[in-house]
C-alpha cells in the first residue's frame, strides 16, 4: 500500500497499522525554509494516544514523548539517556500555525517551537522547547514505513484492490 498525501482533519477516521483509530488533535507546523508539518494526535478509545508527525506530505514519524519525570541530562550538543548519548545533528524552528481539539504537543497557536534533532546508535531523538517559556519535552522518533497510515477510504480502496489482485491470481 502506498502512502496517501493527504492531511487528515480533526476527527476523522484513519488507519494506523491495520487498526482504525481517530483524529483527537492537530496542529499544523511551518519550518523556516516553508516547509509544512502536521502532528496528529490518534486514539482508538482503549490504549494510549499515538502522536505521528507527517512531513513532506507522506513520510511520518512515530512520536513517542518522555515522562516529564524521566527528563534526560543535557550537556552542550549532547543529550544522555541513561548509558545512551545522542549527538545534535540538526535545528527546525517551527511556527504553530493551527491547533485542534486535543493539541498533540506543548505549544500553542502562534507560538515558535526550536526542535533539535540528537542522532544516537539507538536512533533519533527530538528535544523541543517553546521560545519564550520553559516549556519543553523529548521524544524519540520513528520512522512510520510505507502504507501504515492511511485515511479509512484509503484503506478499503487498497484492501479492494489486494483482494481483486489475489482474485486474478487465482483464476490463473
Amino acid at each position: 500500500m502506498a502512502l496517501t498525501s493527504e492531511s487528515f482533519p480533526q476527527d476523522a477516521e484513519v488507519v494506523f497499522r491495520d487498526k482504525t483509530m481517530r483524529v483527537m488533535g492537530r496542529m499544523h507546523l511551518e519550518g523556516a525554509s516553508g516547509q509544512r508539518s502536521y502532528r496528529y494526535l490518534l486514539s482508538d478509545g482503549s490504549a494510549a494516544p499515538v502522536l505521528l508527525e507527517q512531513v513532506s506530505g507522506a513520510r511520518f514519524s512515530l512520536l513517542r514523548p518522555f515522562p516529564p519525570a524521566a527528563r534526560p541530562r543535557t550537556v552542550e550538543n549532547t543529550i544522555a539517556v541513561g548509558t545512551e548519548r545522542y549527538s545534535l545533528v540538526g535545528v527546525r524552528r517551527l511556527k504553530v500555525l493551527e491547533t485542534l481539539g486535543q493539541v498533540p504537543g506543548l505549544a500553542e497557536r502562534g507560538e515558535l517551537i526550536v526542535s533539535g534533532m540528537f542522532e544516537g546508535l539507538m536512533g533519533t531523538l527530538m528535544r523541543e522547547m517553546v521560545l519564550g517559556t520553559d516549556k519543553q519535552t523529548y521524544y524519540l522518533v520513528r520512522p512510520v514505513e510505507s502504507g501504515n497510515v492511511l485515511s479509512t477510504a484509503a484503506y478499503a480502496a487498497a484492501r479492494e484492490a489486494e483482494s481483486r489482485a489475489a482474485g486474478a491470481v487465482d483464476d490463473d
